[in-house]
Order: structure tokens, then C-alpha cells, then sequence
């Protein structure tokens, strides 16, 4: 049982010390913070926010995962744009019943992911507010950016990883799908590829020198994020459903309720996997890159001269009601 203090009795520097406990190796006594950043490349920033209730469930078993989550979906976006991420800040937003012991999960799960992504946090903003938020800005260095607007028509789109088990984990967490009857081995790895992402870090990377033209990480779900890329690039882009490749969670969850995966994984989001468009004669070299990584990437469709995005599933083209995450 959780105690029921409150994180907001401690105050803005009693919180902070509760961070300094974990993160001892930041110097929290100035207002700004100092980072060095590699020679012969350029910087590039991005800011992601986290809100309980709305990108994270509400519930508090939670907490020690959505620390991990929100840090997670920042760095990603720098991972796919070819970038190295180097340094992150995390401001928070506590409203007055936040709990102490919550709040303390949700900084552990900053630290392990920190630890595991090594990337360093190094620093951040307390305030007070209505709902518990937190807002993650990364800093990262590329030598060779790439964007969502390069995809040329006649290439490959591919995606990395598996695709589908955060929108089955996202279902069981917020009980959608009922915990009973899941097996708790598929739940429990289904929530985790939910709500503990490893987005494939350092693959952007090294993707930006072997010709990738577009790239994006799957935030809004694979059919709307591939979308981002074709209205960017001003390409047509054909999407063979058959050809994704599923997270096996999903695969075994969809036999056991007698669901459709294709249906599943083009609108699953929050995977941090990554979609692009390559040349066909450098997707070889593109793969055997993420293979050495403990990745893959497995070509999914094409580019076009035509425009918007075209799904086919067993040769016929195919619709669906809803692409994927819409923030309003």
C-alpha cells in the first residue's frame, strides 16, 4: 500500500532533493546547465509532453513505467531524425493530491531509462498545476539530418521492428480488453511494449549514411505517421498490410480473442519503431545495419508519383475508419 502523502506538501525544494537522491550527477544549484556537444555536427531540439489520464494511464501502478514512457517518446524523435541524443530536461507539473510515493516512482522510471539509454538528464523545471504533467526537451547532434520530407517516388518504405503490441498492451492497461482473459505472460509483455518502449537508438543514426531519404518514428500509429511522410515529400506511398511485420504478442492475442491483427497493427501507436523510404539497391545494407543493432527492418510498400496513401491487403486495396492518434 502506497502511502497517501502528498507531493505537494514537500514543495518545489523538498522535491527536488527527492530527485537529487536519484540523479545525483546533476548540478542542480544553477539555473541553466552546460553540455558540450560534438565537433563537426549541428544541434537539433525537440519537446514531447506527457499528461496522466491522457498519455499514460491514470492509475498509480503505472507511475514507474510513464517515467520511462515520457523520457522514451522524446528521445525518440531525435533518433529519428538521424540524431544522437545528448543531453534531456524534464519539467513537471504536480497538482496538490499527487502522491509523494508517485511522484517518487515516476522519477525512478526516469533514472532506468536514463541508465539504459544513456542519455543523461541534466536538469529541469518543478511547478504546480491541476493535472500531473511532464514535458521532456532533448538536445541532440546529427551530421546529416533527415526529415519527413526526402522520399523520392520509386523507393522502399520500411519499418523497423515489430508493429502492433502497444495498441493491445495500451487496451489491457486502461481495460479495454479484460486482464482475465489474456494469459498474464502475453498481458504483462504486452503492457510492457506499451508502456516501457525501446525505441532502436543510435539506428537513425547510422540509417542518415546509408541513403535513407525520409524517416519517422511511430508515434500516431504506422498508417498515419507513413502519411506524415507522403504529404511531406509530396509522394504517393502503397502500403501492403500483408507484409507488416507483428509484434508476436499480438499474433498470439489475436488467435486467443479471435481478432484481426491487420487490423490492429497499422493504427497501433506510441510503437518508437521507426518508418522510412530508401533507395531498393541500399535497403540490403540499410538491414544488415539494424540486424547488427539487435533490430531489423522489413520493407512494408513503396513510394509513387501519385499522392496520399493507398493500403492493399491480398491485392486489393483496403480502408479503415481510423488511421491512428489525433491530439485534438
Amino acid at each position: 500500500m502506497k502511502s497517501e502523502s502528498r507531493a505537494y506538501d514537500l514543495g518545489e525544494f523538498g522535491l527536488i532533493g527527492c530527485i537529487r537522491k536519484l540523479f545525483p550527477e546533476i548540478d542542480l544549484t544553477d539555473d541553466c546547465a552546460l553540455i558540450k556537444t560534438p565537433e563537426s555536427s549541428e544541434m537539433i531540439l525537440t519537446i514531447d509532453a506527457g499528461i496522466r489520464g491522457t498519455h499514460f494511464p491514470a492509475d498509480s501502478k503505472f507511475m514507474l513505467d510513464a517515467g520511462w514512457r515520457t523520457m522514451a517518446g522524446a528521445v525518440s524523435d531525435i533518433n529519428a531524425s538521424g540524431g544522437h541524443a545528448i543531453s534531456a530536461l524534464l519539467a513537471l507539473q504536480i497538482p496538490e493530491d499527487f502522491l509523494l510515493a508517485d511522484f517518487d516512482d515516476f522519477i525512478r522510471g526516469v533514472r532506468e531509462f536514463v541508465d539504459w539509454s544513456n542519455v543523461p538528464l541534466h536538469g529541469g523545471n518543478i511547478t504546480r498545476g491541476l493535472d500531473f504533467s511532464a514535458t521532456v526537451s532533448v538536445i541532440g547532434s546529427v551530421k546529416k539530418r533527415i526529415g519527413r520530407g526526402g522520399a523520392k517516388p520509386g523507393q522502399v518504405l520500411f519499418v523497423s521492428g515489430t508493429v502492433g503490441g502497444s495498441e493491445m498492451g495500451r487496451m489491457i492497461a486502461v481495460g479495454e480488453i479484460s486482464q482475465n482473459s489474456v494469459p498474464k505472460e502475453i498481458a504483462d509483455g504486452l503492457i510492457s511494449r506499451y508502456m516501457r518502449p525501446t525505441p532502436p537508438l543510435g539506428l537513425g543514426e547510422k540509417l542518415a549514411e546509408v541513403g535513407v531519404s525520409a524517416m519517422i518514428d511511430i508515434s500516431d500509429g504506422l498508417l498515419a505517421d507513413t502519411a506524415h511522410i507522403a504529404e511531406t515529400s509530396g509522394v504517393g506511398i502503397i502500403i501492403d498490410l500483408d507484409k507488416l511485420p507483428l509484434h508476436p504478442g499480438l499474433v498470439k492475442l489475436a488467435e486467443i480473442l479471435n481478432i484481426d491483427s491487420a487490423q490492429i497493427a497499422p493504427i497501433s501507436g506510441e510503437e518508437f519503431e521507426l518508418i522510412g523510404t530508401i533507395p531498393a539497391e541500399n535497403f540490403a545494407q540499410a538491414r544488415e545495419i539494424a540486424l547488427k543493432m539487435d533490430s531489423d527492418l522489413t520493407i512494408i510498400g513503396e513510394t509513387s508519383s501519385n499522392s496520399g496513401i493507398q493500403k492493399i491487403r491480398e491485392g486489393e486495396g483496403v480502408d479503415f475508419d481510423y488511421v491512428g492518434w489525433r491530439h485534438f
